[in-house]
């Protein structure tokens, strides 16, 4: 019995042994992952905490690669810069007479990135004032344009003296980058994007303002003469020199800004359909501007100013030879014979119009506008009535402006069955067929307006 007591007692130590043994591993496995849970903790909040930055981050970044789409070209727009290079070549009126695309690949090794270059390289031809104005055009071209190398060869002597102008030679590059982002990941959505965008739009608008292309604005020569040509004037036969070239280049300027101008004239008094009215004044103004130039070309050539090859060429082509031919052809117009009756019609039409509208003054402008050709229709008893009728609506206009100076202080009127009206005009009380002034009679008075005579016409003051 003792023997079997014992070894019971010892099979029951065994067993709680064993199980303290084996809740001790439990607890020892627990405390472990207890461990992991508390670092992946840590790990999660740090998360949290760097989440909002990395947002922000990754709102800015995405912002920004619109901007920068919108300065790089992609494969379509790349295709449309050769028709932006001609619009260049056009409105800067140089000449293209090469555009190659460069393989940038050569000599270095292949390898994937977001923006690959493309260069072209351009052979143009041109002063040097067109070629900065083509230029500018680069420069400011909506996307991303550079010109890492240029080359300049100055325009011959012999050119000069042939086409009057300098025409240089320039080899350039002209270099851009399609974007051309890498496949990765796909884009993770953020809660409250819009939200959270509008929070960094200063944010986004830095960074954008920092990959944008900045604009200038190129003003043109500005006087300066053509730094690539030779700035020694040759000596005329008498030994003088002229003025001083960058003064010549001015003045030669200013002659043809006032060429082109004068020509203005001349296309608009040539353009079908154009009024009668204003055919007198542009024949007038054309008259004036001719005689002018004219009269200026001559002082030149007579103090034999203009001796810079360049600007005498220039002055020769674009001013003196197009200002002979404007004479001959203004000269070989006939000269108006009058206005025709239709248009006098229409004249005297709209005189009356401007007198009912109470604006004397336009019907007197109308009148002043073909006063200097009246006299040309005095053969033609048609027109002569019209010229008459015209003058007459134009006394007309001269009284209502007479009229219309008058101060008149209508303070009532009174009107009653079986007696006379009566209105207080000026402090006085005045009834029908009473004077008011010199020349102004009252002619009749009725509810709201009184009817006033004024050498010979009749007038209503409404109030």
């Amino acid at each position: 019995m003792l023997t079997g007591l014992a070894a019971g007692a010892a099979l029951v130590l065994g067993g709680l042994g064993f199980l303290v043994w084996s809740e001790f591993g439990a607890i020892e496995a627990a405390r472990g992952e207890v461990e992991g849970l508390r670092g992946q903790i840590v790990a999660s909040r740090k998360l949290i905490s760097g989440t909002a930055a990395l947002e922000r981050d990754v709102i800015v970044l995405r912002e920004t690669e619109q901007a920068i789409k919108e300065i790089l070209p992609d494969d379509k727009d790349l295709n449309e810069l050769i028709r932006d290079l001609q619009a260049f070549e056009r409105s800067s009126e140089v000449q293209i007479t090469s555009i190659k695309k460069k393989d940038p690949s050569q000599g270095r090794r292949k390898e994937a990135e977001a923006f690959e270059k493309a260069i072209y390289e351009i052979v143009l031809e041109g002063d040097a004032f067109q070629v900065l104005t083509f230029l500018d055009h680069v420069e400011g071209h909506r996307r991303f344009l550079r010109i890492p190398t240029i080359q300049w060869t100055a325009s011959g002597e012999q050119a000069l003296e042939r086409d009057g102008r300098a025409v240089h030679t320039v080899k350039l590059e002209i270099e851009t980058f399609v974007y051309k982002p890498q496949e990765g990941p796909e884009l993770v959505k953020i809660d409250g994007y819009a939200r959270k965008r509008e929070l960094l739009l200063g944010e986004i608008a830095r960074h954008r303002d920092a990959v944008a292309v900045e604009h200038f604005d190129y003003r043109g020569q500005r006087g300066r003469r053509d730094p690539w040509v030779d700035p020694r004037v040759p000596q005329s036969a008498q030994g003088t020199t002229g003025l001083p070239v960058a003064e010549q280049v001015e003045r030669v300027d200013a002659l043809v800004e006032r060429a082109i101008a004068t020509r203005a004239l001349w296309t608009e008094l040539e353009r079908p359909g154009t009024l009668y009215v204003e055919q007198v004044r542009l024949r007038a103004e054309l008259e004036a501007a001719l005689t002018a130039l004219e009269d200026d070309l001559r002082k030149l050539a007579s103090e034999g100013a203009i001796t810079y090859p360049v600007a005498e060429s220039r002055l020769r082509r674009e001013v003196s030879e197009p200002i002979a031919a404007l004479r001959s052809s203004f000269s070989a117009t006939a000269a108006p014979s009058g206005p025709p009756a239709e248009t006098l019609r229409t004249l005297l039409a709209s005189m009356h119009a401007s007198i009912e509208e109470g604006k004397p003054k336009l019907a007197l402008e109308t009148l002043a506008g073909v006063e200097s050709e009246l006299a040309l229709v005095r053969e033609d008893p048609l027109r002569q009535g019209l010229v008459a009728s015209m003058r007459e609506a134009a006394e007309d206009a001269r009284a209502l402006i007479d009229f219309q100076s008058i101060e008149l202080r209508i303070s009532g009127i009174a009107i009653q069955d079986g007696t006379p009206p009566v209105a207080v005009i000026n402090g006085r009380a005045l009834g029908e067929g009473d004077v008011v002034t010199t020349d102004l009679v009252v002619g009749a008075i009725r509810a709201g307006e009184i009817e006033f005579i004024f050498r010979g016409l009749v007038l209503v003051r409404r109030f």
